[in-house]
């Protein structure tokens, strides 16, 4: 079945609404609208009864080391291009590590070694996290391409594509941001539509 991370999570009342989630991400040390600091970050991590998911456009491999230390996660997903010198220190991390790549037409796999489940998102100005669906049919082929390795579908998914999403690629998991994005937070309807969809419950 596939699994679902809520991203985006920015305070206790989204741990509440989203607490059915498999995963829950945190976005620390990144220039999205989402990112906290990583004294909140931690508190709300502490707090969470899921799997947390720190997300992150950071490359540095010290920085990388430091937000495992202080976070926490029992992911860290790198959300950027998989530049060699990242992927270099995953190796001792100590927690499994997704790597984040755009898709697009003649979208070009490289190496996996390093990390423990592809993300594919939609491209856009910060080279994903745009909120925008991307041609599923090629994140597809991807993801056959990959098979069996984990590939997690992102990219404008929310409860109104959700079931097709899951339909044409068959991902791993969903992660899911702006489609369930209320006024000040996570809307619990949304939030609860999709997890009907993703989960069948």
């Amino acid at each position: 079945m596939t699994r679902l991370k809520i991203c985006g999570i920015r305070s206790i009342a989204d741990l509440e609404v989203c607490r059915r989630a498999d995963y829950l991400g945190f976005v620390v040390l990144s220039d999205s609208p989402n990112r906290l600091d990583l004294e909140t970050a931690a508190g709300l991590m502490s707090s969470s009864d899921r799997p947390t998911v720190a997300v992150t456009t950071e490359t540095g491999a010290e920085v990388l080391r430091s937000i495992v230390r202080d976070l926490k996660p029992d992911v860290l997903q790198l959300h950027s291009p998989m530049y060699p010198e990242a992927l270099e220190a995953t190796g001792d991390l100590g927690v499994p590590v997704w790597g984040m790549m755009t898709v697009h037409g003649g979208t070009a796999v490289r190496s996996l070694e390093g990390i423990e489940a592809l993300v594919l998102d939609s491209p856009g100005p910060r080279a994903g996290g745009s909120g925008n669906p991307h041609d599923w049919s090629v994140s597809r082929d991807i993801r056959e391409r990959v098979d069996p390795f984990p590939v997690v579908l992102a990219g404008g998914i929310g409860p109104h594509n959700a079931a097709e999403a899951i339909r044409t690629v068959d991902p791993f998991a969903v992660d899911v941001s702006s489609g369930v994005r209320g006024i000040g937070g996570k809307d619990p309807v949304k939030v609860t539509e999709l997890i009907e969809i993703v989960k069948g419950d």
